[in-house]
């Protein structure tokens, strides 16, 4: 029996003790848990739904009736650092998998594309006057474009006054028909007014001269009017209606016509070689400064691109505020390839060049600023750069990244269609990471 109550005691101290140590430990976990640290503010809670609902004990929002949960300030809102560059926005990185490239430092021939319009040389046009006054007879000029040979018959002028001042020649040659030392004067005087060899000697035999005279040309062209001015009749800057106009007048004759009556000194027509050409070509004023008077062109047909003709740098324009700048070049085509009024393409070799390339795919032009895409990972940066010119499918890289940078070959393929791109700047050649900038 007395055994009994002793395991009966020891038992009941046991569970005394588990009890004691259970509270105590209670005890101090409350404690801590309940003590404020010094400033730390009371626990607050707020609704999901609702988060202008802020109470200081749990419960439910009185609008939505949801449980209210635990307010965590900022600083406790823990985030994977390794989704940064997936919540970025687009237009300041870009993940893709695709192929890049490094600028290359190199020597490379430069070659500037231009275009012009083909033009007569306002050098090759010559001007038929009449060298006395009188009626056009009969004329043999009838149509714009005839060709015309030197020494050909153009026209006959009837000329009753044409002797009215020099009768005295007349009489001297007639007189002294071979003593050129007394009739020199008269007989320059009479070349002088067009009259041909033959025309001088029946003029020596003949007591009463013919006054009607044939008029020859003097030089081998195509005729045009008058009025036909090479240095505007294809240029860029007429309108499209004013130039079939002027095609449309330019079709008929050139304005010698029967009966017309024409005074001493006065334009009869124009002639015109049709094989001797002159270009006007238009480049960009910053490509203009690498252009120098006598460099190589090679000139073709947009529409037959075998077609070529080569020439060289005539005349090179004075700046003039504009974004393009007019570069001369004169060409002489005897198989007659190109036409006047036709668009043509240029190539104006100006040398070899030493700087930093990359593939003109790689540059994003935005219109004031230029962007290429440099890679960190699979993650691309734009970045701005500052670019010289092209040449060969390249573009120079002045400045904004260096040869260690990698950039995308192809940028186009990173641009979002919702976003705009902005880019970071960078003024050295190192590489430019995800959230970095200057």
């Amino acid at each position: 029996m007395r055994r009994k109550y002793l395991k009966i005691a020891v038992t009941s101290a046991f569970a005394l003790l588990i009890v004691i140590f259970s509270a105590a430990s209670f005890r101090g976990q409350g404690g801590n848990g309940g003590e404020k640290k010094h400033g730390e503010e009371p626990m607050q809670y707020v609704c999901s739904m609702h988060p202008q609902v802020i109470r200081d004990s749990p419960g439910d929002c009185p609008i939505c009736g949801m449980f209210l949960i635990e307010l965590i300030a900022l600083d406790d809102n823990k985030y994977d650092s390794s989704l940064t560059a997936i919540v970025r926005p687009v237009n300041e990185s870009v993940l893709a998998v695709v192929r890049t490239v490094v600028p290359e430092e190199r020597s490379l021939p430069m070659f500037i594309e231009a275009t012009g319009i083909v033009n007569y040389d306002p050098r090759k046009v010559q001007t038929v006057s009449s060298r006395f006054g009188g009626v056009i007879e009969k004329s043999f000029v009838r149509s714009q474009f005839q060709h015309i040979r030197k020494g050909e018959k153009i026209c006959e002028i009837f000329a009753p006054n044409i002797f009215d001042d020099r009768w005295n020649y007349v009489r001297l040659i007639q007189t002294y028909p071979d003593r050129e030392d007394l009739t020199a004067e008269a007989l320059e005087w009479f070349r002088l007014i067009g009259l041909s060899e033959g025309q001088i000697d029946t003029l020596k035999k003949t007591i009463r001269p013919d006054y009607y005279f044939a008029v020859y040309s003097p030089a081998d062209g195509y005729a045009v009017s008058s009025g036909f001015d090479p240095e505007t009749a294809f240029t860029s800057g007429r309108e499209s209606k004013d130039l079939s106009e002027a095609f449309l007048q330019e079709s008929g004759g050139v304005g010698l016509t029967d009966g017309r009556s024409v005074e001493t000194g006065e334009p009869l027509f124009k002639l015109v070689d049709v094989r001797s050409l002159r270009i006007d070509l238009k480049v960009k004023t910053k490509e203009g400064s690498l252009i120098r008077r006598g460099q190589p062109v090679v000139v073709s047909d947009p529409v037959y691109p075998e077609r070529q003709l080569a020439t060289a740098v005539d005349l090179v324009e004075p700046l003039n505020g504009g974004i393009f700048q007019s570069v001369r070049v004169y060409i002489r085509d005897d198989e007659r390839i190109l036409s006047p009024g036709r668009q043509v393409r240029a190539r104006i070799a100006v040398g070899n060049r030493e700087g930093l390339w990359a593939p003109a795919s790689a540059v994003v032009d935005l219109g004031t600023r230029r962007t290429v895409f440099v890679r960190h990972d699979n993650t691309f940066i734009p970045v701005e750069v500052r670019t010289g010119i092209e040449s060969e499918g390249r573009i120079e890289i002045l400045s904004g990244i260096g040869v260690d940078s990698e950039i995308a070959e192809k940028a186009l393929l990173l641009i979002d269609s919702d976003g705009f791109i902005s880019p970071v700047q960078n003024t050295g050649s190192e590489k430019i990471l995800p959230g970095e900038s200057e």
